[in-house]
């Protein structure tokens, strides 16, 4: 036999080896009543992780009454008085 052929047949012996093994991904691995995670999905969201959502959305809104609307205010109030400064008429004697 060649080396050509006996190579082929070696290849042949380790797939078919490989392919009789089960993939990770079979259920008999996971114990029962537990999710398994597949990959790049997002986990499943817990009652703590969505306890935790709401209170940080929660503050998110109490920033922005807080912070965002009074900065938002003094830059409206600053453009306009920048425009009433730069286009109120001169008075000359």
């Amino acid at each position: 036999m060649s080396t050509t052929a006996t190579r082929f047949r070696a290849f042949d012996q380790r797939s078919v080896a490989l392919a009789s093994q089960p993939s990770p991904d079979t259920p008999s691995q996971h114990p029962p009543g537990k999710m398994r995670q597949l990959k790049g999905k997002p986990k499943k969201e817990t009652s703590k992780d969505k306890k935790e959502r709401k209170q940080a959305m929660q503050e998110a809104r109490q920033q922005v009454t807080t912070v965002v609307l009074p900065t938002l205010a003094v830059v409206v109030l600053l453009i306009v008085v920048f425009v009433y400064v730069a286009t109120r008429p001169t008075i000359t004697e």
